[in-house]
């Protein structure tokens, strides 16, 4: 089944309960995300990787009530943790569904624009993946996404950290092939851009966002992480205290840490 070791990692229950932590960090380019995607009143939207929905949520209010978003995502848990956000905001206008964008149908199409906060990085095959998202936007649709830039850029990530320590199931080697799913699979624009073209899609834009934030230490440094990345089992301790040098050095006072995120955006519309 195309996406299993993604759908396995997604649904786990350690995901779930860190993920309102987790997304301390993502909602940060929110107000970016949304503003490039410029979401007008009326207008039908869908978000592949919707998480917890609070982009979605923040797309519904912009679309208005004549407007619908459809949030689309993996993981069942985070849908039903989206749909309870969604229902306690009072908005009717959003839906949340659980499904895998490379492959299935998405109910609410034809959109007029697509979007993704940090969640279009997991595919097996992005290309696959973002002909069937386009497949799902009307003629001259749009679709704009955030990811993240090269781990060297996002040192503060534990995911950059805790590589050198996954064990080769837990992140298959693709010798001469795209980049494995993951956090990094598209910090390359370049290569981001040629997925998009053979995809579909034209007029890609790319701007970098950088911003520094002041957050609870907790949001990103846990130990469940080593067992959600696939940390190699005798490794664990050497890993973990890489991942605590790695917090220490960021640590600001009051249980915080400050991280310097390096995201980009990407823009399309259908060929």
């Amino acid at each position: 089944m195309p996406n299993e070791r993604m759908r396995q990692q997604w649904n786990t229950d350690d995901q779930v309960k860190n993920w309102p932590k987790r997304e301390r960090v993502t909602t940060v380019v929110t107000p970016a995300l949304v503003a490039a995607l410029a979401p007008q009143p009326g207008e039908q939207v869908v978000e592949i990787g919707c998480g917890g929905g609070l982009a979605a949520i923040e797309t519904a209010r912009a679309v208005g009530p004549t407007g619908a978003v459809t949030g689309f995502d993996l993981s069942e848990g985070f849908v039903r943790m989206a749909a309870e956000r969604a229902a306690a905001a009072g908005l009717n206008n959003v839906r949340f569904v659980a499904g895998d964008a490379q492959v299935d149908d998405i109910p609410g199409a034809p959109f007029d624009a697509a979007m993704s906060q940090f969640g279009v990085m997991f595919f097996d095959d992005p290309i696959a993946a973002f002909a069937n998202i386009r497949r799902h936007l009307r003629a001259g649709g749009r679709m704009t996404f955030a990811c993240w830039q090269s781990p060297q850029k996002n040192g503060w990530l534990p995911q950059t950290t805790l590589a050198r320590f996954v064990t080769p199931a837990a992140s298959p080697a693709r010798p001469g092939g795209p980049p494995p799913p993951g956090p990094f699979a598209f910090a390359d624009p370049a290569y981001v851009g040629d997925v998009l073209e053979r995809a579909g899609f034209s007029h890609i834009r790319h701007d970098e966002i950088r911003h520094e934030s002041v957050i609870p230490e907790d949001s990103m440094y846990e130990r469940e992480l080593l067992d959600i990345m696939g940390v190699d089992p005798a490794r664990r301790e050497e890993a973990w205290d890489a991942v605590m040098r790695v917090a220490t050095s960021l640590r600001v006072g009051d249980g915080n840490v400050r991280l310097d995120l390096a995201a980009q955006l990407f823009s399309a519309t259908v060929a």
